[in-house]
């Protein structure tokens, strides 16, 4: 009889475990019904933390790192939806159009012009003509630059996140007022002034992350730069054949009729070193 008693109770808490799950469950369906993309991703992101931290104290903490990789990267998907959603917002009026068209211009022009400084202290001499590796180095300067938007786009939240909470702490009041009605969006986001508090966190927290990590980084990926840059130049830019002489396993970059560039290969690494051309051809006496 106690095997069958132990049995039923044991059914019975089984029963209550799955009603309070699925209690919980049509509650988080209710809850995500209500929040949009980032809200979503904030939402899930402090839900893997809390379970990052519980893993943690338990005896099987070895599985807190993985959980709160998971919680970071999708704070860190939170951040960028917002981000993308402030580009949307902007694009969609005529002067914010303007504004990214300025900036992207602005931005090409630096990125050109600081590639062509790179590729010019690498090769130590003119590097005007060296058009495909300015362009790969302005490519590989894109994260940089995609770094630099991402802070400028946090730096305008913080200024205007403190017009956004009187905003949203007032929008009935607002919409009700005929010279500020216009101002409030017609649709607020649910959780409002909790979503810009979770944002007042999170978005310092992932970003400084990623600062962090981009300080350590950066040596690397300067050194990757260089490198790749070095590569590109000998394999693609330099010339094998030449109308001036050179060595078993040179290469050459013209600069003009008299002056080039003489690339090396040696022990792994590439040397640039400015020569006269000295012709093939001999003119006859």
């Amino acid at each position: 009889m106690s095997r069958y008693f132990n049995f039923d109770k044991e059914k019975f808490k089984l029963e209550k475990f799955r009603e309070k799950a699925r209690k919980f469950y049509d509650k988080n369906q209710i809850l995500c019904s209500k929040l949009n993309r980032s809200q979503k991703f904030y939402y899930f992101g402090f839900v893997f933390g809390l379970l990052a931290a519980f893993w943690y104290v338990t005896p099987f903490s070895k599985i807190y790192f993985s959980v709160f990789i998971t919680a970071g990267l999708l704070l860190s998907c939170g951040v960028a939806s917002d981000i993308l959603i402030v580009y949307k917002k902007v694009w969609e009026t005529n002067i914010g159009k303007g504004l990214i068209l300025v900036i992207y211009a602005a931005a090409t022009n630096f990125a050109y012009a600081l590639s062509s400084q790179i590729v010019n202290e690498i090769v130590t001499f003119e590097s005007s003509k060296l058009i495909y590796s300015i362009n790969l180095v302005a490519v590989m300067l894109l994260p940089l630059f995609i770094l630099a938007f991402t802070y400028l786009v946090f730096a305008v939240i913080l200024i205007f996140g403190q017009f956004y909470m009187l905003m949203i702490a007032h929008a009935e009041q607002f919409k009700t007022n005929e010279c500020l009605k216009h101002i409030v969006p017609e649709k607020i986001e649910s959780y409002a002034l909790r979503t810009f508090l979770a944002r007042f966190f999170v978005f310092p927290s992932v970003l400084g992350f990623y600062w962090s990590i981009s300080g350590h980084a950066m040596p690397a990926y300067v050194n990757f730069v260089e490198h790749t840059t070095k590569v590109f130049i000998y394999n693609l830019e330099a010339k094998k054949f030449s109308r001036c002489e050179l060595s078993k396993g040179q290469k050459v970059i013209e600069i003009n009729d008299k002056e080039i560039v003489v690339v090396e290969k040696l022990n792994g690494g590439y040397f640039f070193s400015p020569q006269i051309c000295s012709p093939k051809l001999k003119p006859n006496d």
